[in-house]
């Protein structure tokens, strides 16, 4: 019965952790950008993520039309999009010079970061309510 019990929790952890995820996505991403659909390149879970939302176009293949690349495991982009904007999914990958923002957890808490000289780089406009996550 434990283990029953144990089982559900954390399957009612992950469905809720990927509702809260997607949710914050669709507040950020298209406050920022202006077209909706947003065109995004994404990784294996995030794409896992964002495939429910309406707000999203999301692709198989990095080409010209991305407009956002999401997620923390690209190892071998197309030069197409070696100059795309990353919306990182890991700290490690924030760091990275086309990362505009980051989201990820971090000892069980959301960190929501977003970075001001990238930003202007890529000319992004940044709503008044995240205007607190700029670094």
């Amino acid at each position: 019965m434990k283990k029953v019990i144990l089982i559900l929790i954390l399957f009612y952890n992950i469905v809720f952790a990927n509702n809260y995820e997607r949710k914050l996505y669709e507040q950020v991403i298209p406050s920022i950008f202006v077209a909706i659909p947003v065109t995004i390149y994404a990784d294996d879970d995030t794409k896992n993520i964002l495939k429910n939302s309406d707000l999203f176009n999301i692709v198989n293949k990095c080409d010209s039309t991305v407009d956002l690349i999401v997620g923390k495991n690209f190892k071998n982009l197309p030069q197409s999009c070696q100059d795309k904007p990353i919306f990182a999914t890991s700290y490690r990958w924030y760091k990275k010079k086309n990362s505009f923002g980051a989201f990820y957890w971090r000892k069980g808490r959301p960190q929501l970061k977003l970075k001001k000289a990238v930003i202007e780089k890529f000319t992004l406009t940044i709503p008044e309510n995240l205007r607190k996550y700029l670094k």
